[in-house]
């Protein structure tokens, strides 16, 4: 301030101006993520080139694929917001395919035609979750494909994938068929009849067939073939184009029937059964068909066992019955002279079981004997009984259901 009189000094006074620097938000970037991925405030801060101002904010809120702008809140006495933008793409590979379909059931002759865009080579290739395939190019071929359906996954060099899915059509025939076979018997042996049976009747005239050859010298024109061995087989059908389809199958093994005959007792037959195919009916002479391995006998002779299975095979044997015959008197004389001192039943050795039971003419029960016994002597209760008639049961046990019941008399 200039001086004035009388005053000779002047006056002074200082302002300091600073320059405040306007608010950065940094620079415009670009930010490339895989298909699902979210995008983070540190992914985008990354792409603005330096740290921007922690007092900032980001529009829209963070999720995946679009542009986002970063705005600086500006500082007194600044006026205008700083802002930066990061735009963020997508990358995931897109797949396109051609397929080449193949022309028989069994060929490996179909294809795939692969082309990549919005990628980055080299490609990590799986079918169907098998082993890894690398391709250097956006275009590539896969082939030797059999008939089928098919998953494809595509993963690109920066970690992007795509996943698609095709199918291998059968261009040719359909030569796919059943195996049928029936068994039965040839005379007494089993043996078998095998047919196949095309899904698609309606090219039969079209087809030859074969059992466990693909010689074209082998086929014929049926499709049936009998007496096959017992094991594992195929069958193989050729079409006029040249197509040829096999089909795996089975021929059981069957054993030749046969019995064993044996004789529990004298009048019980029991057969026993090995090989052919079961169930089995068993005959005995003209009797019923019964599923019982055993037969008892109910009289002498000879009886012809004979089984037949669930083919129609047939086996016999014969067996000889011979029943005890037991004697049974019809009087005895208890007098102590040497005979006919006892009464019971004779010849009966070979029933351990038998049992007698004797009673007098008011049904009481006053003897029971068994094999061992010499018979009854005339007494009951250390009584002797007086002359008369006496009644009898005798029970065999041997199986046969045999029972005799009658009258004897006592004499003294």
């Amino acid at each position: 301030v200039n001086p004035t009189a009388p005053c000779a000094t002047d006056a002074t006074a200082q302002v300091t101006v600073t320059e405040q620097a306007p608010p950065d938000a940094g620079t415009d970037g670009n930010l490339t993520i895989c298909g699902g991925d979210t995008v983070t405030a540190a992914d985008l801060f990354a792409q603005l080139g330096g740290t921007p101002d922690a007092g900032g904010t980001w529009s829209p809120l963070l999720a995946g694929a679009g542009t986002y702008t970063y705005t600086v809140n500006p500082t007194a006495p600044c006026a205008t917001d700083a802002t930066a933008q990061v735009t963020v793409t997508i990358n995931n590979p897109l797949i396109s395919i051609n397929t080449q379909n193949t022309l028989c059931l069994e060929s490996q002759d179909g294809l795939v035609d692969v082309f990549i865009t919005n990628g980055d080579a080299p490609y990590t290739v799986q079918l169907n979750s098998g082993a890894d395939m690398i391709f250097q190019t956006n275009s590539f071929i896969i082939d030797n494909l059999a008939p089928g359906d098919y998953d494809i996954s595509v993963t690109s060099n920066n970690g992007c994938s795509s996943e698609s899915s095709f199918e291998i059509f059968i261009t040719g025939p359909d030569l796919s068929a059943t195996i049928d076979t029936d068994y039965f018997c040839n005379g007494n042996t089993p043996t078998n009849s095998t047919e196949i049976f095309l899904a698609n009747q309606s090219i039969s005239s079209e087809v030859l067939y074969a059992i466990d050859s693909t010689d074209p010298q082998d086929f014929a024109l049926g499709p049936i073939f009998n007496g096959l061995a017992p094991g594992s087989h195929f069958a193989t059908i050729l079409h006029t184009d040249g197509c040829l389809s096999t089909i795996p199958f089975e021929i059981d093994e069957i054993d030749s029937l046969e019995i064993i005959v044996t004789k529990n007792n004298e009048a019980e037959i029991e057969v026993n059964v090995s090989g052919g195919s079961p169930p089995y009916t068993y005959y005995y002479n003209d009797n019923e068909g019964t599923s019982q391995n055993t037969f008892t006998a109910l009289e002498s002779g000879n009886y012809v066992d004979r089984v037949v299975d669930s083919l129609g095979c047939e086996v016999f044997d014969a067996t000889s019955v011979d029943l005890v015959a037991i004697e049974i008197p019809n009087f005895f004389t208890p007098n102590n002279d040497g005979q006919n001192d006892f009464w019971g039943p004779r010849n009966i050795e070979s029933l351990p079981n038998i049992e007698t039971y004797v009673f007098d003419r008011y049904g009481r029960k006053i003897k029971i004997m068994g094999q061992s016994d010499n018979g009854w002597d005339g007494t009951y209760e250390s009584n002797l009984m007086p002359s008369g008639d006496y009644w009898y049961t005798i029970r065999l046990n041997d199986g046969t259901g045999r029972e005799f019941v009658g009258n004897f008399t006592l004499y003294r």
